[in-house]
């Protein structure tokens, strides 16, 4: 591989944005991760090898990218901002292994890119025994979109290594009843095991933002939990109904559903059956609950509502 010269201070990364007439741009969530050996915990905690496909998302100048492009078979960098996609190529140009997109890596709120999913199927039909990693330090905009997206998505992503701000790591972890408790952690404590490897400071980042950020590891488990949800399209509409109104109780959450043979009788019989207190709010259930309840008032409704055999989306 060839060996180039990166920017690895902040005042050596300042001048280079300044040389090139590019300033971070906030709104983008353009905090440069720029401490060298934070960088190669990620990779080394990723697991990265040489049977790896990688997905980064926010690639920005390239630091992580040139870290994770010497360990892994592949790289697919995605970087919305045209500056710095042409700038992070340039730098990196000796790279073969590396594919740059200038995309938004969303095609829309709750779905990945078209031309991002047909890279990485290219790839993945091309090279058979290949893992698809995503390794990233993720913009703060779209972290819940895209994390919902990947664990309910089509891609077959075992592990997301991802460096989030807190508040996105502590509704990840979140537990039921508390204020960070809401569809992020039930879908992301359902599909998948998330653990909490380190916090940072905001001084490893330039821009500095104003709050901590940390480093977390998503195993997914996504067909595990997928043969135990009877029907995709309600489960997302009981969690979106409970945590639109999460401080109602339950059974008028499961009323707003508005089904035709889902009664409030019907309702009592199924909370009953679960063992569940009838002014029991949504926002105290379990994960796995909201699973139970969907399955039950699928056998209620199996006539009613077609059953999804693979979810298209999350609507959140």
């Amino acid at each position: 591989m060839v060996t180039t010269s990166f920017p690895n201070t902040p005042s050596a990364l300042k001048a280079l944005l300044e040389e090139r007439g590019i300033r971070p741009r906030k709104h983008l969530g353009q905090n440069f991760l720029i401490d060298q050996n934070l960088l190669r915990v990620i990779v080394e905690k990723a697991g990265v090898s040489i049977k790896d496909l990688i997905l980064e998302v926010g690639c920005g100048t390239g630091l992580l990218t040139q870290h994770l492009a010497e360990k892994a078979h592949r790289v697919l960098a995605v970087e919305i901002d045209p500056r710095l996609c042409s700038l992070a190529r340039e730098l990196l140009q000796g790279y073969t292994n590396i594919y740059f997109l200038n995309k938004d890596v969303l095609k829309t709120k709750t779905a990945i890119e078209p031309e991002v999913e047909a890279v990485i199927t290219h790839w993945l039909k091309s090279e058979e025994g290949l893992r698809l990693k995503v390794v990233s330090n993720l913009p703060y905009s779209i972290s819940t979109p895209f994390i919902i997206a990947i664990l309910v998505g089509k891609l077959p992503v075992e592990l997301m290594l991802l460096t989030l701000q807190r508040d996105i790591v502590d509704r990840l972890l979140a537990r039921p009843g508390t204020k960070e408790y809401g569809v992020l952690s039930v879908v992301a404590q359902l599909f998948s095991k998330v653990e909490l490897l380190r916090k940072l400071p905001p001084d490893v980042f330039w821009p500095a933002p104003k709050v901590e950020s940390a480093i977390v590891r998503i195993v997914i488990k996504r067909e595990r939990i997928l043969g135990r949800i009877s029907n995709f399209s309600l489960f997302n509409r009981l969690v979106m109904c409970v945590f639109q109104s999460r401080r109602k109780t339950l059974m008028n959450s499961l009323l707003r559903l508005n089904l035709p043979s889902l009664s409030k009788e019907a309702i009592v019989d199924v909370l009953k059956r679960l063992g569940l207190e009838l002014n029991i709010r949504g926002e105290a259930l379990e994960p796995a609950g909201f699973v139970a309840i969907c399955n039950k008032i699928h056998f209620l409704t199996e006539n009613v509502i077609a059953r999804d055999e693979v979810p298209k989306q999350f609507n959140y």
